[in-house]
Order: structure tokens, then sequence, then C-alpha cells
């Protein structure tokens, strides 16, 4: 497909950082659905940035670590997202992140911040692995899901959404 990934994305000490951010004290915040309407289970997320500004605290200490990662031009959202371990691993309704006019000039990158057994798959087949410090990027319009983990207790990936390039 058009996936493109990036493993060691972070350097040690970002990674170090990014880990102190998520686990001492971040709020996490219950969905009750993966994909609206969908019906295909609860998971908790916090975000970071939606319609044009940030919407958390945690935005400015956490978009300073990526921001030399990322190719963004301009962002459109950012999300924290966790999945607590399942016995049968929890599958999203396929979908797309974001389904606006100008979709198709977007690019979805998914940071894994955790390794486990958990995965992001396309409706074409492919299949991204949960590594820890991988992150995998594809146009906004891809059709995807988030497959759940049952080897550990929390799968955390960090969702970007963001225009990469403008078209004169």
């Amino acid at each position: 497909m058009g996936e493109e990934i990036k493993d060691n994305l972070l350097s040690n000490k970002h990674l170090d950082e990014l880990d102190q951010f998520i686990r001492n004290d971040f709020p996490w915040y219950l969905q009750k659905e993966q994909v609206t309407g969908a019906d295909d289970g609860s998971w908790f997320c916090h975000i970071l940035y939606d319609e044009d500004e940030p919407k958390s605290d945690w935005y400015n200490p956490l978009i300073n670590i990526f921001k030399n990662y990322l190719p963004q031009l301009t962002l459109v959202r950012v999300f924290v997202n966790l999945l607590l371990r399942q016995e049968t691993p929890s599958i999203s309704a396929f979908h797309r992140d974001c389904d606006f006019d100008y979709t198709e000039k977007m690019t979805t990158a998914i940071f894994y911040l955790n390794t486990n057994n958990g995965a992001t798959e396309f409706k074409d087949g492919d299949r991204i692995d949960s590594i820890r410090n991988r992150l995998v990027m594809f146009p906004t319009n891809t059709l995807h899901r988030a497959v759940g983990q049952t080897d550990v207790a929390t799968r955390i990936v960090f969702n970007f959404n963001f225009i990469k390039s403008v078209t004169v």
C-alpha cells in the first residue's frame, strides 16, 4: 500500500521524556466506541489538538518532543489512544481518521509508544505491528483499524493527522 515505516524514530532522550509524561498522572478519557456508530469496544483517549487549536495543557510539552521528527506543515488533529488488554483482541471498525473536504491532502501518522501484539491493519490486508518507537505514515483517506493487544496491560499510540505538503 502507501505506508511508510520509520523505526527508532525518537532519540532515547525524547523517548524517555515521552514515557515520563504519559506514565505520570496523564489524564485519560473513556470513549464508548472506537469508531463512532460502530459499537466496536471502548477505549481511552486524550485529545491534544483538534479544530485548529490545542485542547490540552499537555499539548506543548508533548508536541515539542515530536516537532523535529514529523514532516507536518499544518496539524489537523493529535490524539493519544490507550487500549486495555483483552483476552481476545478488540478490533475497531475500518475507518478513516478524518472526512474533511481536504482529507486527500492529509497524512496520518501513528506512533507506537510500547511494543505489544496489537497492530494497525489496513483494508488491503497490510498489517503494521505495534513496536516501541515505530512510526507509520499513510494517506489519511486510507481505511485502517486498530487491533488491540492480549499480551500487555496497555497499548499506547499517538495519532497525528496533518497536511504534509501544499499543492499549488
